[in-house]
């Protein structure tokens, strides 16, 4: 699989990068509502956040590890 950025003007989709395919290929296109490339790391952060992607990892069977298996403690 491979994603490459493109513009859509409303006739044609225009690839923004170089695609080595000499075949026909099934594709996705996804509409963008902005340009994601705005969202700065705090912003991503607090999306994940709220919506809940990472919540199992608070789960007490996903702590499977602890001190004792770094290979290297740093202070």
């Amino acid at each position: 699989m491979l994603s490459v950025k493109a513009i859509y003007d409303g006739k044609k989709v225009k690839l923004l990068e170089k695609v080595s395919f000499t075949e026909p290929k099934e594709v996705i296109v996804t509409f963008l509502d902005k340009d994601l490339s705005d969202l700065d790391n705090e912003s991503i952060y607090r999306l994940v956040e709220k919506g809940g992607s990472f919540d199992f990892l608070k789960e007490p069977e996903e702590d499977i590890y602890s001190d004792d298996n770094l290979k290297i403690k740093y202070k």
